[in-house]
C-alpha cells in the first residue's frame, strides 16, 4: 500500500487524484486546515463511497459545502491519499454524480455571493421557506445562514441564474443614530489630522505657557512650593501646575511624568509676573 500526503492546489489536481483511485483502489482523506472538517472518498473496485465529518447533512452536500469553504477561504486542502487500501465506510455516489458534484460550473461563482446580502426579489413557491422567511422580515441573510439552514452557496446562485432570487450586498447604513455618526467621524478627522500634522496639538499649547509662567511666579512669591493649580488652559482645556519650580501641562492623558508633558523652569531671582489681562 502506497501513501501520498500533502496539499491541493486546484480542483484539478483533486479530479485528477479520484480518478486514480478508480484504478489502484483506495482511499482519498481531505481535510481543511483550522475549520476540522473532512471528507473522505474512496473506492472499493466496484464503487466509490463518500463520507464526512459533518453529521448533519448528507454526504453528498457535505462534499459541496467542503468545496465551497475551500474556495471561499483560499486555504489549501491536506490530501492523504491511501492507494490500494480495502475501505467499506461511507455512502455509495455514482461517478456521474461524483463528476457532477466536481465540475458543477455554480463553485465558481460562490465567491459572488456577499458575505451579507439582502433579498430584493424573490419566488416563494420554489425558494426554501428560510430565505422567504428573511425576505418578509426584511432581515439580511449571511452565508453562515445557508449553511446552517442545509444549504448551500451553490443552490443560492442557481436561483438567481434561474431568476428565483434577487440580492443585493447589505450595508448597515443605519448603524448609529445620525448625531452619533457625525460626531464619529468628526472625531475620526481630528485623530487622523492628529496623527499626520508635522507639528501636535500639544505643542500649540506653549502659546500658553508664558501665561502660566507668570501665575507660577505669582504663586511663587506668595509662598506656594507644593502642586497648586494655575487658573490658565491649554489646548482641549488641559490645565496648568506649579509643580516646584516648574510650571507643567501634563498633555492629552492629564497626568503627570508622562512623555507628552510640557515643563517650563521658572527663573531662580530676578522675576517679575506681568499680567497683561485683567483677572476677575
Amino acid at each position: 500500500m502506497q501513501r501520498i500526503k500533502g496539499k491541493l492546489s486546484s480542483l484539478e489536481d483533486l479530479i485528477i487524484f479520484i480518478d486514480r483511485l478508480k484504478e489502484t483502489r483506495g482511499k482519498l482523506e481531505l481535510y481543511l486546515p483550522f475549520r476540522n472538517e473532512e471528507i473522505v472518498i474512496c473506492h472499493n473496485g466496484i464503487n466509490f463511497l463518500l463520507s464526512s465529518s459533518n453529521s448533519e447533512l448528507p454526504e453528498k452536500k457535505a462534499l459541496k459545502v467542503f468545496l465551497e469553504k475551500w474556495f471561499l477561504n483560499g486555504i489549501e486542502p491536506v490530501f492523504e491519499l491511501y492507494e490500494g487500501e480495502i475501505c467499506s465506510e461511507g455512502s455509495p455516489i455514482y461517478e456521474e454524480e461524483l463528476s457532477q458534484i466536481l465540475n458543477d460550473p455554480s463553485l465558481q461563482l460562490v465567491r459572488d455571493i456577499p458575505h451579507y446580502f439582502e433579498i430584493t426579489k424573490i419566488d416563494v413557491r420554489n425558494v426554501p421557506s428560510f430565505l422567504v422567511a428573511h425576505w418578509r422580515t426584511q432581515r439580511p441573510v449571511n452565508r453562515d445562514d445557508v449553511y446552517k439552514y442545509g444549504s448551500t452557496l451553490s443552490d443560492i446562485v442557481k436561483y438567481i441564474e434561474n431568476g428565483l432570487l434577487e440580492i443585493k450586498p447589505f450595508v448597515n447604513i443605519k448603524s448609529f443614530p445620525y448625531k452619533l455618526r457625525l460626531f464619529l467621524q468628526a472625531l475620526a478627522l481630528i485623530t487622523v489630522a492628529y496623527i499626520s500634522l508635522p507639528i501636535g496639538y500639544m505643542k500649540l499649547s506653549y502659546f500658553k505657557v508664558f501665561e502660566a509662567a507668570n501665575w507660577g511666579i505669582k504663586e511663587k512669591l506668595v509662598g506656594y512650593k507644593t502642586r497648586k493649580e494655575l487658573p490658565v488652559k491649554g489646548c482641549f482645556k488641559t490645565r496648568f501646575y506649579l509643580i516646584g519650580n516648574k510650571v507643567v501641562n501634563p498633555g492629552i492623558d492629564g497626568i503627570t511624568g508622562t512623555d507628552d508633558d510640557i515643563n517650563f523652569k521658572l527663573p531662580e531671582k530676578g522675576y517679575i509676573p506681568v499680567f497683561a489681562f485683567p483677572v476677575k
